[in-house]
């Protein structure tokens, strides 16, 4: 969150400080285990318990709008190729 208020500031550096402070490869399979856990309680089947702990789908949403506010950041530095390379960190 302090992460988009700099950026909403105008404050692109101090955003940008704080979006390479977030080890985002570190979190995507919690990442990715909330969301298939979501996936599944929306379809009506019971969740699977496994050893990875779920995160909630808000945290989910800040990591990833903190990915995208990371590559807007860069590109408005003109730090285009890190941009670029930043979107490849949201799992597939």
């Amino acid at each position: 969150m302090l992460g988009r208020l700099e950026y909403q500031k105008g404050n692109i550096e101090a955003a940008l400080h704080v979006f390479e402070g977030i080890d985002i490869a570190a979190v995507i399979p919690k990442m990715k285990m909330s969301i298939s856990r979501k996936c599944e309680s929306n379809n009506k089947r019971s969740p699977q318990r496994d050893s990875v702990p779920s995160m909630s789908i808000h945290a989910v949403s800040l990591l990833l709008e903190a990915v995208f506010l990371k590559a807007k950041s860069l590109q408005t530095l003109g730090r285009f190729q890190g941009a670029f390379l930043s979107c490849f960190l949201i799992p597939k």
